[in-house]
This record gives structure tokens, C-alpha cells and sequence, in this order.
């Protein structure tokens, strides 16, 4: 039998493994605590990003204490002290929705217009669109999203439709949200929406990727997947308005001096930290690696300890995996045996070709915009700068 604190050894190992590239941070005292999200740690802090004191100032949490519990405002959650937090969250929701996904068979049907007949309009879709046959995938989706639009989801400046023309006008006696006024309120800017080329590429490029080929007749449920996924990297990637918004902030004269000379590559080089995506790249393999292996439950040893044995037990097969993990997960040897859901390097591979370069082609457009000019056509919404057939 092992000492528990052997068993526990291994945990602080992948802790600062974690902490270097950014997959763990020190936990808040508070709600309201500073030092998690100061200057050194923001999601603007890379170099030529921080956020001037005018842009800090109004998006100061304003959260009341009341009876003992807090409650904070839906205009908080865009303050710019979320931000860097939801980025890293949403690196988990990305992950667990690739993982499920890779659970079902291509099925390649549902993705064909007509693939599965007599579905005929969405449900609560907008009757003044035309009625055309959709794909298994779109009829499920669009259903979803006049759904959601009753609820407010597309009122939000973080959402972004992929099928805004057949949105229903909202009805009900919902309120209307106040959002924190973090964009340029620019309706150039506003109305950037890249869901047009992420559902295409997410169909030709992804889905290949992270399910095995074939057709096993789980159809809903593969679609449900593709709308949680869809919906998870469609919010990640129009982040990069926020990021843009706040990169200009930082050094505007710089930014229009580039947009004038209509200089797009420097306007990229200006807003790439190499660094900052190295970390990221690391994070999201170790994540991947983690989040898709079974826990080692059935191999500990028996340990020492009394009443709390069962507590330390499952503590230490969560270290012991994390390890285990950690270590396949630096390694990136493409002959390497995948032990796991997914292999971690194609999540790796979908960050490093999709989801940051289809960011930063949206930070570019918004940079130009921003600054008063039509993004290049390279930049357009319908295609990526830098095309990926395959990952």
C-alpha cells in the first residue's frame, strides 16, 4: 500500500505543467477579486494589447451583494475582466463537443441538401423564407436558432446566427438586455459574421477529422452534436472583435496608419503574438489528451489513510491520469499510439489551422473597418485568407 502522498506527488507535476501554458489558474478569492484578471494576465496583455484606463473604467463589474448572495448583471459578463475567462471556458465547451461528436460516423446524409426528404420548414423558422430543401444538419439547426431568438440568444453581441434571414421577429414581453458597450458600434463591425465559411469548413475539413467514416444511422444525435460544436467555435472565433477592439485601442494611430496604406500583412503581423499562441496550441493538446482518456480508477493501489480514503483515492487516479496524459500529450510524434477519445493533436491541428487564423481573419476585418476602410477581399466573410482543405 502507497502513502497517500505519493499517490499525490504526480499532481503537482501537471500543475505546473498546466500553469505554464495557461490550462490552470490560481482559483479567485472572490467574485470580484483583481489580481486574477490584473494587466499581466489579461486576455489584452500581449504585447500592443492592453486597454486604456477609459475602456477598464466602464466595464468595472458592478455586482451588489444582497441577502448573502451576489448578482451580477447580464452587462457584467461582457465586461472586459470576462473576456480572457470565457476565452479559456470556451476551450473546454470546443473540446467536449469535438469529443462527442467523434462518437458517431460521419454520416455524411445529413450534410446533403435533400440527403433525408419530407422534412419541409423549419420549425419556427421566418414564413417569408423561401422554401427551399435543406440538409438534414440546416433544418435541425435553424429550428434551433428561431428557438433561441425568442429567447434573446442573437440580442447578444457575443452570438452570431448562422441563419439570421430566417430568424423570427421576437414577440414576446422579454425585456431587451443592456450589453456593455465594449465594440466600436460601428454596423460595419456589428454585422461581421464569418458562420457562412466556419459551417462550411467545419462540414468539409472537421467533421473528416474527428469521426471515422461511415454512416451508422445516428443521425439526431450526430446533428445535435454539429449544433453544439458549431455554435461553441462560431462564439470563439467573433471573440476576435473583442480582441481587435481592444488591440486598436491600445495603439489606434498605429492601426490607421496601416489601414490607410491598405497594409493587411502588417495589420496580421501587429496583432500575432506567436508566444501567446504557442501556449494556447499546448493547452488545448494537454485539455484534449485529458478530457478524453478514462479515469485510472482500476489500478491504484489500495491507500493509507483512514476515513478518507475513497476522497484521496479518486484525487490521486484524477493526478495519475492528468500525468499520464500530460506526458502523451507533450509528445508529438505523429507514429505515437493514441490512447484516448481523440487524438490530442487534432485538436491541436483544428486550432492551429482553423480556429485562430479564421479569428484573426476576423480581427483583420475589423481593423479595417474599424478604421474606416473595406477589409481586402481575401479578408471577405465567405472564405478564409489562408484556405485549409484538409487537417
Amino acid at each position: 500500500m502507497l502513502p497517500s502522498s505519493q499517490l499525490l506527488a504526480p499532481f503537482s507535476l501537471v500543475l505546473i505543467l498546466a500553469y505554464q501554458c495557461g490550462a490552470y489558474i490560481p482559483p479567485m478569492s472572490s467574485p470580484n477579486a483583481k489580481a486574477r484578471w490584473s494587466s499581466s494576465s489579461s486576455l489584452f496583455s500581449a504585447p500592443a494589447a492592453s486597454v486604456d484606463n477609459s475602456a477598464a473604467t466602464s466595464s468595472v463589474i458592478s455586482s451588489e451583494e444582497q441577502n448573502g448572495e451576489e448578482h451580477t448583471t447580464t452587462k457584467d459578463f461582457l465586461s472586459l475582466d470576462r473576456i480572457r475567462a470565457t476565452l479559456i471556458r470556451q476551450e473546454e465547451t470546443i473540446i467536449f463537443a469535438l469529443i462527442e461528436r467523434a462518437q458517431f460516423c460521419q454520416n455524411d446524409i445529413v450534410y446533403k441538401p435533400g440527403g433525408i426528404p419530407g422534412l419541409g420548414a423549419p420549425l419556427g423558422s421566418n414564413s417569408e423564407c423561401p422554401d427551399e430543401e435543406l440538409s438534414f444538419l440546416d433544418f435541425m439547426f435553424a429550428g434551433t436558432e428561431a428557438l433561441h431568438s425568442m429567447v434573446r440568444r442573437y440580442e447578444s453581441p457575443q452570438e452570431h446566427a448562422f441563419f439570421p434571414e430566417r430568424l423570427p421577429e421576437r414577440t414576446n414581453s422579454l425585456n431587451t438586455l443592456e450589453y456593455a458597450e465594449l465594440l466600436s458600434g460601428d454596423p460595419g463591425t456589428d454585422g461581421l459574421n464569418w458562420n457562412e465559411i466556419l459551417h462550411k469548413k467545419y462540414i468539409d475539413v472537421i467533421v473528416p477529422a474527428v469521426a471515422k467514416k461511415g454512416d451508422d444511422e445516428q443521425y439526431g444525435s450526430s446533428v445535435v452534436n454539429d449544433i453544439a460544436a458549431l455554435q461553441a467555435l462560431s462564439k470563439r472565433v467573433h471573440f476576435g472583435k473583442f480582441v481587435a477592439e481592444s488591440k486598436y485601442r491600445s495603439d489606434p494611430e498605429e492601426f490607421q496608419k496601416l489601414v490607410d496604406a491598405g497594409d493587411a500583412d502588417g495589420v496580421m503581423a501587429l496583432l500575432t503574438n506567436e508566444e501567446v499562441e504557442k501556449k494556447l496550441l499546448t493547452r488545448a493538446r494537454l485539455k484534449a489528451s485529458t478530457y478524453g482518456r478514462e479515469p485510472l480508477l482500476t489500478s491504484l493501489p489500495v491507500v493509507e489513510g483512514g476515513g478518507d480514503d475513497d476522497t484521496t483515492a479518486i484525487i490521486a487516479a484524477a493526478a495519475a491520469s492528468a500525468v499520464v496524459a500530460a506526458v502523451e500529450a507533450v509528445k508529438k510524434s505523429d507514429s505515437a499510439v493514441v490512447k484516448g477519445k481523440m487524438d490530442p493533436m487534432i485538436i491541436e491541428n483544428i486550432y492551429r489551422h482553423l480556429i485562430i487564423p479564421m479569428t484573426k481573419d476576423i480581427e483583420v476585418a475589423y481593423l479595417f473597418l474599424r478604421c474606416g476602410k473595406e477589409p481586402p477581399v481575401e479578408y471577405s466573410s465567405d472564405r478564409m485568407s489562408i484556405d485549409v482543405m484538409k487537417i
